[in-house]
Order: C-alpha cells, then structure tokens, then sequence
C-alpha cells in the first residue's frame, strides 16, 4: 500500500486560484479525450474525472507555476490506474484536498495543510473507534470537515510517532529474507519475498566494506539501457572512490519492460513497490553484512533512473540522505504516493538539457525536473544545485563526478517538530560555475 504523503510547509508559495486551476485541467482533460482513440482508456479517465481534476490539483499545489497544459495522456492513464486501484489512502488524500480547497488561502487552511501528513495519520487513528462512519462508502466531506475543525496540530496526543520520537536518523528496514555476502562486479541474485528475486550488480571491496563504514549508493539505469549505463554516467572513477572508502555501489536490473525499467514509469504499475522492497533488502542486507554508515544512503539515476531516483526521494523517505537526477524529475502522479518520513529533506543535485532536445516520447526533462525543483522549494528546507546545461539526451562527462560530490557530505537526518514550526525557504542554486557545465 502507498504510504502517506510527505507534504512541505506551504509559506511563501505563490499560488494558482482553485477555480482557475480547475478550469484550466478540465480543458486538458477534455482536450485529451477529445482526441483519444483508445475507447476503454477514455472511459476510465471519464470515470474517474472529477477525482482526477482534485487529484492534479494536488499536484498543481506542489509547482511554483502550475502548468495543466503539459499533462499527457500517458499521466492521465497513470491518475486513472491509481484511482481504479481503490486505495483508501489515495481516496482520503483527494476527499482532503477536496475539503481544504475552500480554505487553502486562510490562516486556519494553511496550518491544517502544513501538518496534513499528521493530520491523516490523526485521522486514520480516529477512524478506527468509527469505522462504519469512516467505511469507504460512508466517509464524507462533512465528517472530514468536522474532524478537521476541531483537530489542533499542537496538542501532544495528536503528534506523530516520528515527532515525538528524539531519534531524528534513518528507520532502516529489517531483512525480509536471508542475507549473503556481496560478490564485487558480478549479478548478485537479491531475494525479497518468497516469489521475488532480482539481479543486482554490486561494487565493493568486500574486505574495505567490512572495515570501514562506507556509504550505499543506489544507481537506476534509463528507459532501453541495462545496469552498465553506470559507467557512462557515474564514470568508474566515482565507483572506484566510493569503493575505496568502504563503499558500496548497486546497480539494479530492470524490475519491467527495458522501455519503462521501473514500475513508477508505468501507468499499470505504478502502484506496486517491488522496486522500492528490493531497495530495502539491499539496504538491510548492506547493514547487516556490513555495517553501513546509515546516514549515507543516496539514490542517483539518469533519465527514466532520474525518475526513479526521485521516487526513492519520497518512497523511501526513511533512510535516503540525497538524490541525483540527471535529466530525470518527477511525474505528475507522484502527488498522489505518499512519503514514508515527510520531516526528511534530503539533498538533491538535479540536471537536465536543452528544452526540446532532451526529451523521449511523452517525457520532456526539462518540464519533469522543474517539477521536481517546483516541489522542493515548494517544500522549504531542501537544498539543491540545478544544472540547466545546453545538450540533448546525454551525459556530460564532468557532470558525472559533480553530482556525487553536491551529495555525498549529505548526512540523513529528519528534523524535530520544533525545527519545522518556523518555515525555512529550501536553499536552490542554478547554473553555479563549479557545479554546472
């Protein structure tokens, strides 16, 4: 199941009006559907219209600048899939976003939306003692606005569990099934369930790993390439550098078709979390051999890996310390998964090309990674380098060493509830000379 929504304080971000923004998505939508030949697709979209129109809404809250005219159909397809998989989580986030709309703009609305991942969990808690009020069928915009009035993010009892815990470092997962050793630059079979198994190629010098506590750093391959593109991207330099220093570097195998390697690319799966439960046997398999620096887990993808890295942002909220994406960013829908650790702010070097030339059919970089920016300053907190470099599809080869060296001092650490009661703009450089070629 999706986890809740990490959501960032709101203070300081400009806005689009409810009734503008509606306007503008149901022209996209009916513009879509205007022109759409797939006669099955077009039903479910206009199934679950009105849910969709609040659930890019949501996503329209996350951009400094909402722009419903870049939605595709491959993103109303993705909205679609996730609705018609009747998660109860993704129906209370809209049924939420769909009450607090009428307040986003007052001081009451803005405080309710800063704590909104407390208040769902709040809610949840609260619906247990009522659970015929709060079936599926019955639960109500009235009864969520009741809950809501009389809701108070500062009193103690309706804290989380993770703002009242003093512990502020990664929650690392438990092994799901049996661990054994690393073999250094071969397929290393990564079992994680009783039916799921991946090939995994691992980097490390094993006695090195063992000695010292070295980070773990994740690489997700592009649409149509395999686990080697590490080379072109990372560059066995910086393999070689985190290996030296106790290291490990993993590079899965596609989990999906070579077009959209990783389930959050694909309409059909993008609610399936194999990916991410094979992240955390890596992680909890790299520990429990060899005794990883938990604060130093980073995700790093080019392209369709990019996306996925930014996924892991969020999904895997619990443990990651910083992201790179090159020419990869965020999906529309990806306002509708919901964070493991929404008090994490990781690091985050992002990149992409000329706009037009860096793209692959129904993905434009350039739109997905401000999407991505959109939503980190959207946020606060963060800090980020964004490299907006004159290329196409392709690695620049001196980018390659930057973004590890922006996220490799990044150290994992969720922020108290104290830290988060004053908002902090997030810290977003561009085009900075050291960092961007």
């Amino acid at each position: 199941m999706v986890r809740f929504i990490g959501v960032g304080l709101l203070a300081g971000v400009c806005l689009v009006t409810s009734a503008f923004a509606q306007e503008k998505i149901q022209y996209r939508i009916d513009q879509i559907l205007g022109g759409l030949e797939d006669r099955q697709l077009a039903e479910q979209i206009g199934q679950y219209r009105q849910q969709m129109i609040t659930g890019i809404e949501g996503w329209c809250m996350e951009q400094a600048e909402c722009k419903p005219e870049l939605l595709s159909v491959n993103d109303l397809s993705a909205f679609a899939t996730l609705m018609n998989k009747n998660d109860s989580d993704i129906r209370l986030k809209i049924l939420f976003d769909r009450v607090l709309n009428k307040f986003r703009d007052t001081e009451w609305g803005r405080k309710i939306l800063n704590h909104r991942e407390i208040f769902l969990e709040n809610f949840n808690r609260w619906c247990l003692t009522r659970s015929l009020e709060c079936s599926s069928g019955r639960l109500s915009e009235e009864l969520l606005a009741d809950y809501m009035h009389q809701w108070n993010p500062a009193s103690q009892p309706l804290q989380s569990a993770a703002a009242q815990s003093a512990d502020t470092g990664p929650i690392l997962p438990e092994p799901s099934w049996s661990c054994y050793d690393f073999v250094n630059d071969e397929d290393n079979t990564i079992r994680y369930g009783w039916l799921y198994w991946r090939d995994v190629r691992i980097f490390l010098n094993p006695v090195k790993a063992k000695e010292k506590q070295g980070p773990l750093v994740y690489y997700w391959h592009g649409s149509n390439e395999d686990w080697s593109q590490i080379y072109r991207v990372l560059g066995h330099s910086v393999i070689d550098e985190i290996v030296r220093e106790g290291g490990i570097v993993v590079a899965p195998h596609a989990g999906a078709p070579a077009a959209l390697p990783w389930y959050i690319m694909n309409p059909a799966t993008t609610g399936l979390e194999n990916d991410y439960f094979l992240a955390d046997q890596i992680a909890a398999c790299a520990e429990q051999l060899y005794d990883i620096d938990e604060k130093r887990i980073y995700s790093m993808g080019f392209s369709a890996g990019g996306i996925q890295s930014a996924a892991m942002g969020r999904l895997r909220s619990n443990y990651i310390a910083a992201i790179a994406s090159y020419s990869g960013g965020q999906l529309p829908w990806f306002s509708l998964l919901f964070s493991q650790a929404p008090d994490n702010y990781y690091r985050a070097y992002i990149t992409y090309g000329t706009r037009g030339e860096d793209k692959v059919p129904l993905v434009e970089f350039a739109d997905t990674s401000e999407s991505l920016v959109g939503y980190l300053d959207w946020r606060g907190f963060h800090e980020v380098m964004v490299c907006e470099q004159a290329r196409g599809h392709t690695m620049p080869y001196r980018s390659m060493r930057q973004g590890w060296e922006f996220i490799k001092s990044a150290r994992y650490q969720r922020l108290t509830s104290e830290q988060t009661a004053e908002f902090k703009k997030a810290n977003i450089k561009r085009n900075e000379k050291y960092w961007c070629y």
